[in-house]
């Protein structure tokens, strides 16, 4: 069978057992359709974990709670007076 081929299949084996496992309604056309939400899921649970989830840390530092406005800049003194 042509590689092509069989990278189908593989990816639908695996589409299916994802699915399956977390119970998940099945349909074979969603396959490689990135608008459905079931393939997205699929889509993100092969992706690798974030290096600090590897480790068993806490999330990096994100700042004293940074809020930010429409123009990206810090809402510092930013309220009408």
């Amino acid at each position: 069978m042509k590689p092509q081929v069989e990278k189908i299949f593989d990816d639908l084996d695996r589409y299916l057992d994802f699915c399956r496992i977390e119970l998940r309604d099945f349909d074979p056309a969603h396959l490689y359709n990135k608008d459905n939400g079931n393939y997205r899921a699929f889509l993100n649970s092969l992706r690798p974990p974030r290096q600090w989830q590897d480790r068993g840390e806490r999330r990096p530092y994100q700042g004293n709670k940074p809020r930010w406005d429409n123009n990206g800049r810090r809402n510092e003194q930013n309220f009408s007076r």
